[in-house]
């Protein structure tokens, strides 16, 4: 999947209150991988003064009908370094199978930041069967634990490769992006595709 040109990119992932009660009104967020901003409208209610940000032309087109929106990279932010309360990944490490990319996009969302750096994302699972096999398969091709090929239902064809992490690697992540991890919540989550599985929603500092 060519993220930059994909219909859509949809999300599964509510937004947590542990984001949302660090809203005030004037907060400036920064949503990194906005999609169709769906997160917007509960920002902005709380007083937030919200931008959205994706490489997906499509959702962005949408999106600036109803909300501040911008085109770029993840791992190059078009803004000054401080220029945003509280910053947000969610779901978007899980689409960076590139330790590399992942360390940029992390490094990159500290330095605009001058507040909190909320992550949401997926967990390792490999209690359940399905991931378990997915894990397998990914390590056979990639050498990567927790790196597996998403396939398309019917032919098989590899829709897009995902990534699901352990606590400790993203904590590891974030302090050699130069972060501190100061909260961590552990939840269930659902999956674009409706499975329910280990989720985490943290918060980390500068």
């Amino acid at each position: 999947m060519n993220w930059r040109t994909a219909p859509t990119v949809p999300t599964s992932l509510p937004l947590p209150e542990l984001f949302l009660r660090l809203v005030r009104p004037g907060t400036r967020v920064l949503d990194i991988g906005c999609g169709e901003a769906g997160a917007g409208a509960l920002i902005q209610e709380a007083g937030g003064v919200y931008t959205g940000l994706d490489v997906n032309l499509p959702s962005l087109r949408r999106a600036a009908n109803r909300h501040r929106v911008a085109c770029g990279e993840g791992g190059n932010l078009p803004f000054k370094p401080a220029s945003f309360d509280l910053v947000l990944l969610r779901a978007v490490l899980t689409v960076l199978v590139s330790p590399v990319e992942s360390l940029a996009v992390v490094r990159e969302a500290l330095r605009v930041c001058r507040g909190v750096l909320g992550i949401q994302d997926f967990l390792l699972t490999p209690a359940l069967p399905l991931y378990a096999a997915r894990y397998a398969e990914g390590h056979s091709l990639t050498g990567q634990f927790g790196t597996f090929p998403v396939r398309r239902e019917g032919n098989g064809d590899v829709l897009y490769w995902a990534r699901h992490f352990s606590l400790d690697e993203l904590n590891e992540l974030i302090r050699e992006a130069g972060g501190r991890v100061d909260e961590v919540s552990e939840a269930p989550a659902p999956t674009r595709s409706g499975n329910i599985i280990n989720g985490v929603v943290l918060l980390a500092h500068p």
